[in-house]
């Protein structure tokens, strides 16, 4: 079970144990609602889904369905003292987004939420989201880099620990409060998105699907 006093190593063990559980799954499910909205045509389908796994861990996954392409977004998700703490994990890649308390505070503030549940903040945030490109803004040593990522809702300032492969998201900030050099690297990033985005967590075995665990 995930709790504070692990160390970022206990953590990723912990979810590794849960996570190709799910992720069958989360598979099964999209291909399930797939099946039920024949023919999707233009349609675009979003749902959103609560799990508590065999170890006690709570997550919430959703699943971003259209005629193209279907898109999986995972969070696992505690509480500590300083409040919500929250994981990201991706289905194509090793690398984990750990979301601080204050990341969340921060983006419940400078979008005006006014969310008073830490568990219904973290459902508008999962709604909201789609994924994040990041770029470097600066080497701190061999396995320490300051990073800045976008997505549609904004701007993330964080670090990325090299050698245990995990991305601290320490802030969140509004379109409108870039500046200076945060204004040419999140249009160069938007730019990209547009091509590439929609790639990440794409669920390619839909057609596949394994037995639902």
């Amino acid at each position: 079970m995930l709790v504070p006093s692990m160390t970022d190593e206990e953590i990723r063990k912990e979810i590794e144990k849960d996570f190709p559980i799910l992720y069958r799954k989360s598979l099964y499910v999209a291909a399930e609602i797939k099946k039920q909205n024949m023919p999707l045509q233009k349609k675009r389908i979003i749902k959103t889904f609560d799990y508590v796994s065999k170890n006690k861990n709570n997550w919430i996954y959703k699943i971003d369905i259209n005629k193209k392409i279907t898109v999986l977004v995972y969070l696992a998700y505690f509480y500590s003292d300083r409040g919500l703490t929250a994981i990201e994990v991706f289905n194509h890649s090793d690398v984990l987004l750990f979301f601080s308390a204050h990341f969340f505070k921060r983006y419940n503030e400078r979008l005006h939420l006014n969310i008073v549940l830490p568990k219904d903040l973290l459902h508008k945030y999962i709604d909201d989201h789609v994924g994040y490109l990041f770029t470097t803004l600066e080497k701190v040593n061999d396995n320490l880099e300051s990073v800045f990522g976008t997505t549609p809702t904004g701007v993330v300032l964080g670090t990325y620990h090299k050698d245990l492969q995990y991305v601290n998201v320490n802030t969140f900030i509004t379109h409108d409060m870039l500046k200076g050099n945060q204004l040419e690297n999140e249009k160069k990033l938007r730019e990209f998105s547009a091509k590439h985005l929609s790639k990440m967590n794409r669920a390619d075995d839909l057609n596949n699907p394994p037995s639902s665990s």
